[in-house]
């Protein structure tokens, strides 16, 4: 027996007397209660999910019987042991998709000293999930002494592999094996967010208020609900119209009936406005220099703070710039501490040992979770408080108020539409606080930052009912582009057009997709725009391939292996060029050029011929990163040079070939990606009289601003 198991033993016998023969329903505790157990989840879980995630997709189960629910398998078994177990044992994983035999619950209440209070009879036959789950209810009452298991009733909307959505939001199950059916009910234990087995399928009948009706049939009725759209079975003709916002009792996959109608003012359901959510808050992921993890963490406060852990009931509290050596409390993996300042309007710094600022403070509250690679950072921060840091960070105060509050807007919009992807779900945030989404808490925060985000309180901008994806950049080169530079459809996003910023009214537009007229353009146009005051608005770039080629090709793979739908490679070492999936064999660097360029004037394929091989990139940011390795100097627009670059500043160049000097030259223009609103732009919009409303319709077509509900 290992160390683990002895010290799990002499726990279960000190609690035996005390709780023996006490077996607890857990369906029906409070709303506090609940709370209070997620708050004492055990440590190890997140280890165990990993560990019986990869058991599961990579075993071979056997049937376990004619219906997916008769039995429960080796999997499901450490998943639901999860809350106690740091590792998950060889003899479950080598046949994790078999049933559990009433043996094998036998030697494991054996190994955790529990023979006495849990009785299990029987050898190699398959114990039925009812009578598991009656095993199971005893062993939590005696193991689970912080009381972090759930039972709970959960009506399954879909499922996508691990990801259950239901009426209560998104659930994650630590094991995929068992195919649960939508809109059926099910008795299910969970561990906070994550739902450890299946006890059994429910005839509860679940409620989902605030369903939309898009169309409502004899047999099928669609709806949308929680920002999805849906198709069930009907028991019955459902007389309700679409567009109506109801309660839906759902029970054993159909529509049973259909309670607290609202019409809606006209017939055509609103389902979008209606799958927007506005939170309050924003939980950011703080990047430690570009990564999720650090090793150490160290806070302190300007106001005093408590630190509340989450397998403690009871807070610490701290003083006004006391250090707080994450370290010391000891998290264990799957753990949390969450710092609150003590006055609303305190902040909460980073710092080394010695409690010396590394960051700027963050306004909310910090979470530091632990998990096997480290601990990483999220801060819940309110919107509006966000916006001060990310405007701040975007941009200069200089730059007049009506472009700050553009910005602010902008900011505004563009977190409400990102949150919604949910991309960091797995680190408990919704977006990071890099260029990745929006530079925030890397500057200084002005009373002009703070007058533009209080001046336009909650204002987003639409197109009909969807928040616009309102991407901006630095500055152009007189242009604005379209999501053509990111190899997309355009006519997704209608609103983000090619946009002329020349400040005289009414100028033509060039094709600039033709070589020639791009290369006049970028080399001699001395036209006047709104943002031809930033020194990006003309560069030049040289570079230098023969001591990169190794660096150069690394981030070509790099950068394959992120999205391979933007790159295309051609092994010509052959009678006939054959197309690969990497560089090998392909040699030094012989030449690059445009293979096409678009009607903003934007590199939309950079060729890279090789001695024996070529690949084609899309997408500005592939052309820029690859192309950047091999940046030898940069000259701006104001005179001033730069050796130590290595990111172009935009797609928005033409290349030639010097001779003498046996170096490529890249003359361009614009920093960014070149979408959305020109931030030097918008400056130059401000100065001109031009008003932040005016300064968005202008960039964003056919935007409309509203305040959110």
């Amino acid at each position: 027996m290992g160390q683990v198991e002895m010290d799990r033993a002499a726990k279960v016998k000190q609690y035996r007397k005390k709780r023996r023969g006490s077996i607890k329903s857990r369906t029906g505790r409070s709303m506090q209660g609940q709370a209070a157990s997620r708050a004492g989840v055990t440590a190890g879980c997140l280890l165990v999910a990993g560990l019986l995630a990869a058991f599961i997709f990579f075993i071979n189960g056997k049937s376990t019987g004619k219906n997916e629910l008769d039995y429960v398998s080796k999997g499901e078994f450490a998943s639901l042991m999860s809350f106690l177990m740091d590792e998950m044992p060889q003899k479950w994983a080598d046949d994790a998709g078999s049933p559990v035999t009433r043996a094998m619950l036998r030697d494991f209440v054996r190994s955790m000293g529990l023979s006495e209070a849990v009785s299990v009879e029987g050898g190699s036959e398959k114990l039925e999930r009812a009578a598991f789950m009656e095993y199971y209810e005893r062993i939590l009452d005696y193991l689970d002494t912080a009381e972090s298991v759930q039972k709970q009733a959960i009506l399954l909307l879909d499922k996508d592999g691990s990801l259950l959505r239901t009426q209560d939001g998104e659930l994650h199950m630590k094991t995929d094996s068992l195919q649960l059916k939508p809109f059926y009910t099910y008795q299910a234990y969970l561990m906070g967010q994550t739902v450890l087995g299946i006890a059994s399928k429910s005839e509860k009948t679940i409620a989902l208020r605030g369903a939309v009706i898009q169309s409502a049939g004899s047999r099928k009725t669609r709806f949308a609900y929680q920002k999805r759209e849906y198709e069930i079975a009907s028991k019955s003709p459902q007389e309700v119209r679409s567009g109506a916002s109801c309660t839906l009792c759902i029970k054993d996959g159909r529509i049973t009936r259909v309670k607290d109608i609202q019409e809606a003012e006209n017939e055509k359901p609103d389902t979008k406005q209606a799958a927007v959510s506005l939170p309050e808050s924003v939980k950011v992921l703080i990047l430690n220099s570009g990564s999720i993890h650090y090793d150490q963490v160290f806070l302190s406060c300007d106001s005093g703070c408590s630190a509340k852990q989450s397998n403690k009931k009871k807070k610490a509290s701290y003083g006004k710039g006391e250090v707080i050596p994450v370290k010391k409390l000891k998290l264990k993996k799957g753990g949390s501490v969450t710092v609150t300042p003590k006055k609303a309007d305190g902040r909460i710094c980073l710092t080394d040992k010695k409690g010396s600022p590394v960051s700027k403070g963050y306004y909310g509250s910090m979470t530091v979770y632990r998990d096997k690679d480290g601990y990483y950072v999220v801060n819940k921060v309110p919107v509006e408080k966000y916006l001060y840091s990310v405007t701040a960070s975007e941009m200069p105060s200089s730059f007049g108020t009506e472009a700050l509050k553009a910005q602010a807007v902008c900011a505004r919009s563009y977190v409400y539409r990102q949150m919604q992807a949910g991309d960091y779900e797995a680190y408990h945030a919704q977006i990071d606080d890099s260029t990745n989404y929006q530079v925030y808490n890397k500057s200084d925060i002005s009373e002009e930052d703070v007058t533009a985000v209080e001046e336009t309180a909650g204002e987003i901008m639409y197109v009909q009912d969807e928040i616009v994806n309102a991407y901006y950049f630095s500055s152009s080169h007189g242009y604005t582009s379209t999501m053509e530079i990111w190899n997309q459809d355009e006519d997704a996003y209608p609103y983000l057009k090619f946009k002329s910023l020349n400040m005289k009214k009414n100028a033509k537009k060039p094709d600039l997709s033709d070589e020639k007229t791009f290369r006049q353009h970028i080399k001699s146009d001395k036209t006047k725009t709104y943002d031809s005051s930033s020194r990006y608005y003309r560069w030049q770039a040289r570079l230098e391939f023969s001591s990169c080629i190794k660096e150069l090709k690394e981030k070509i793979q790099q950068r394959y292996q992120v999205n391979p739908d933007n790159f295309s490679f051609y092994l010509t070492s052959g009678k006939k060029a054959k197309k690969v999936t990497s560089l090998k064999g392909f040699g030094g660097i012989k030449k690059i050029s445009c293979a096409r360029r678009g009607k903003s004037g934007a590199v939309l394929e950079l060729s890279v011929t090789f001695e024996f091989g070529r690949a084609v990139i899309q997408s500005e940011y592939n052309i820029r990163a690859v192309l950047g390795c091999a940046m030898e100097q940069i000259s701006y627009a104001d005179g001033t040079k730069d050796t130590a670059a290595r990111f172009l500043p935009s797609s928005f160049f033409a290349i030639e070939y010097d001779k003498k000097s046996r170096r490529y030259v890249l003359s361009g223009g614009g920093n960014g990606h070149g979408m959305g609103m020109s931030q030097y732009g918008a400056s130059g919009m401000a100065k001109e009289g031009w008003s932040y409303q005016d300064i968005l319709k202008f960039f964003y077509d056919g935007a409309e601003i509203r305040k959110a509900a």
